[in-house]
This record gives structure tokens, sequence and C-alpha cells, in this order.
């Protein structure tokens, strides 16, 4: 059972907030005040290091949570979270989780199973950037971003971001994947053509 399942049967006793797109529901180095279920939306989490750069580490869309890693280790949030969309959600204070917590004990399974499942995502995804090229990390970011998001537009920031190389690498590979025919490109827009083949490719390709 997800947490959200799990945690469903107690959302009718808080009220949903909305978001704008683009506004942020909350910031690096903030203590954490609340967890946050979403709705309806999408939200994305961005990291600015100490020189300014911005990393679009992860991205949550309807029934996911966040907020909660720094919740219950009781540290400060490491990156902003904004809306990619108008986003509701609902906002749960930290002594309203704590309650329920105490009151439902599979909620805490649930959310460490969460937590586990987070961290393996984290730690392949740390193993990617190591080994695969610049490219290659673009072609699984739209295909990771296209097929569980398929309605929001993706811009060549984000996905450079997502995938930790440049605009310009982006621009490049979507190009050559046009050519072959395995993306069709829509204004400022694109869709997957062949998703196999977009995974089967190899540095050797671009």
């Amino acid at each position: 059972m997800t947490f959200y399942n799990a945690l469903e049967k107690h959302l009718i006793d808080f009220h949903v907030v909305t978001h704008k797109k683009g506004e942020t529901i909350y910031r690096a180095d903030e203590a954490p005040r609340s967890l946050y279920i979403i709705k309806d939306g999408l939200v994305g989490l961005f990291h600015i290091s100490e020189n300014g750069k911005e990393t679009f580490l992860r991205v949550f869309g309807k029934t996911q949570i966040l907020g909660h890693r720094s919740l219950l280790a009781y540290e400060n949030y490491h990156a902003n979270a904004v809306c990619l969309q108008d986003t509701e959600f609902y906002q749960i204070s930290a002594s309203e989780f704590n309650q329920l917590l105490e009151k439902d004990n599979s909620l805490l399974r649930s959310i460490t199973e969460s937590l586990a499942k987070d961290l393996r995502v984290s730690e392949l995804r740390i193993s990617d950037l190591n080994d695969k090229s610049s490219y290659l990390r673009v072609v699984e970011s739209i295909v990771y971003l296209k097929n569980k998001y398929p309605d929001q537009v993706w811009t060549r920031q984000e996905i450079a971001e997502f995938a930790v190389c440049t605009n310009e690498t982006v621009t490049r590979t979507l190009t050559k994947l046009e050519k072959m025919n395995l993306i069709q490109k829509q204004g400022r827009d694109f869709s997957l053509n062949n998703t196999e083949g977009l995974l089967n490719l190899t540095n050797e390709d671009f």
C-alpha cells in the first residue's frame, strides 16, 4: 500500500490549497512546517548550488507527497519546490502529521517504504549520471518526463537541468532524434514516436 492510499481516508479532514504555475511552495533552508500531498498538478524540486547553478532534481505529480523527508529528519529543506502547473494540494501541518502517525500505525510503515523507494531511485540516478553520456541522459530524461507526464510541455532548460547537461546538448540531441524519426517536434513541444528505439540507443548513435 502506498503512503497516499494509507493516508487517503484521513484527507477529508484537510483543506485543499492552490498555487499557480511558477509559484514556490517552499524554499531551500526553510524549516519544514508541513507535509504536502498533490491532489492535482505538477511540482518540480530544484536545487541551487553555491555557485548559482540550478539542478532539476525531481518531479512530483498527482497523489505524490513532498516535504516529508525534511519533516521526518527535522532538517531544513535542501531544495525549492516550484509549481510547474497550477497545482492543488493538501497541506498537513507537522503537528497534525504527528497526530496522524500516532492515530494510524500503517501510515508510518507506508511512509518508511516511500522513503526507501526514493533512496533507491536517487542511488540509481547518481549511477546513471556517472556512467552515461550527456546525450543518453537527455534521451532517458525525455522518455521519463514525457511518459510519466505527457501533457506537460517540458522546456529545453528543464530537460537540461533534469539530465544535468547544457541547453545546447538538449537541442542537438532532440534534432538528432527527430532526424532518426524517434521523436516529432511540435513547436516548443515534442512527442515520442518510438520509446523502445529511444531506450535502445547507445553512445555510438551520437
